[in-house]
């Protein structure tokens, strides 16, 4: 008796639909900060960052001596004399082994601005990196505020689904009554019916939509990909102040980052201009240097003696043929410095256009509130007057599924309008480089 309450529990159990997942309420916050902490692409940008540091420090190092150490060992074979005619004379006796060791350290002195030129470089990359990664910022986080506004919208279709799938088969329920009564044909039973599915395969595949957009955001959050998020309710009903359009046009200028990384542009090909005209410049640099060698060289015969030598010397180089080159290189260099200036000019001009659409769609999405939420009050007024109307026999079910359908409709436009007006807000954010 007791086995087969436990065979009967264990199939009840089997049987039972899988309970659904508890929802992960995400806040806006909490968003951006698993956003920036775990983004594979932020990451990618904060090693850049750290690269160009390297980059710093590798040329200030070129101030820094060069120093060198050099050693030789080797087997010397013996010296064979010849005669004027090629014809053997003897052997010279030589020692067999031979050494070096030398140290040498060279301090440059004057590189024609070389050095400090590439050090200002190095520093403009790494501002330039240090910038990208401010924008990479900004793009993942209006990424992340769509995705999320997503889930707003997906969320309000599953419950007027819900609500709409519930109404419908209530309706159905009267609408089954009313043809056993004789009131009404088997083709409104039918048309409810079909409607009624239709809402409940909308509802479905809302629900699927929500766990892909979920799993998106959780690759990027690091978080579990089974995780079905819900946003939070508050972030919807936030206050939004905008400033003029001016003023976004003005902060843009000021912190937006493409357009600071094209005025590093123009420092950098500023700077490429220095390097160039350093090329054809003297260098100057001291030399000093110690050797160990055996034998000692430059006398014959050889003496298997070792000698310890130093010096200093300075030694100063001048490369004549890169005067040929001097014209057309700082000719170049010019002509890149005014096109990182038009680049500068270009971008300038983009922004305003940016801010611009920016602004106007938002006010847009503001204005498509007002007139969404008075649609939405005649909708549900214009479906309880149908629906009062059919019940009475006063209108046909076509009428009835029309005002249900322009009521669904209206709810859903308004949840969108509400969350586009969020998104331009964050999008007139994002190009004026304040996200």
């Amino acid at each position: 008796m007791r086995r087969r309450t436990y065979i009967v529990l264990i199939s009840l159990i089997f049987s039972l639909p899988l309970i659904a997942q508890m929802p992960y309420k995400i806040t806006i916050n909490e968003l951006f900060e698993r956003g920036l902490q775990n983004s594979v692409a932020i990451q990618a940008s904060v090693v850049k960052t750290q690269i160009s540091e390297d980059k710093i420090s590798l040329a200030k190092n070129k101030q820094l001596p060069d120093i060198s150490v050099g050693g030789l060992f080797g087997y010397v074979g013996t010296p064979i004399i010849l005669d004027k005619d090629l014809s053997f004379l003897k052997h010279s006796e030589t020692p067999d082994w031979k050494q070096n060791y030398q140290v040498t350290a060279t301090q440059p002195i004057y590189q024609g601005g070389r050095i400090k030129n590439n050090i200002e470089k190095a520093n403009l990359e790494r501002e330039i990196s240090q910038l990208s990664l401010q924008k990479d910022k900004s793009e993942l986080k209006l990424w992340l505020v769509s995705k999320y506004l997503n889930l707003f919208n997906l969320y309000k279709e599953r419950d007027v689904y819900a609500k709409n799938i519930e109404e419908a088969k209530t309706r159905l329920r009267d609408i089954e009554k009313m043809k056993e009564q004789g009131m009404i044909t088997a083709n409104d039973v039918l048309r409810s019916k079909i409607t009624l599915t239709n809402y409940e395969l909308s509802y479905n595949e809302t629900e699927n939509d929500i766990a892909l957009i979920s799993q998106q955001l959780d690759i990027v959050l690091g978080m579990d990909e089974s995780t079905i998020l819900e946003p939070d309710e508050n972030f919807l009903s936030s206050q939004i102040d905008t400033k003029a359009e001016g003023d976004y046009v003005s902060q843009a200028y000021m912190r937006y980052p493409d357009l600071k990384i094209a005025e590093t542009n123009i420092a950098l090909a500023q700077n490429n201009l220095k390097l160039v005209k350093a090329d054809y410049l003297p260098t100057l640099s001291l030399q000093a240097s110690n050797t160990l060698a055996r034998p000692i060289p430059y006398i014959t015969p050889a003496q298997d003696l070792f000698l310890n030598a130093w010096g200093v010397t300075l030694n100063l180089s001048y490369n004549i043929s890169s005067l040929f080159d001097k014209k057309h290189g700082t000719s170049a260099a010019k002509q890149q410095i005014r096109l990182q200036e038009l680049a500068r000019e270009q971008q300038e001009q983009q922004i305003r256009a940016e801010v611009k659409s920016a602004y106007v769609k938002h006010r847009e999405a503001q204005n498509r509130i007002k007139a969404l939420e008075e649609s939405l009050i005649q909708a549900n007024e214009n479906y309880r007057i149908v629906k009062n109307r059919y019940f009475n026999q006063l209108a046909i079910l076509t009428d009835l599924l029309d005002a249900n359908s322009v009521q669904l409709s209206a709810e859903l436009q308004l949840t969108t309008a509400k969350t586009n007006a969020i998104y331009t807000y964050y999008q007139l954010q994002k190009v004026s480089g304040a996200l």
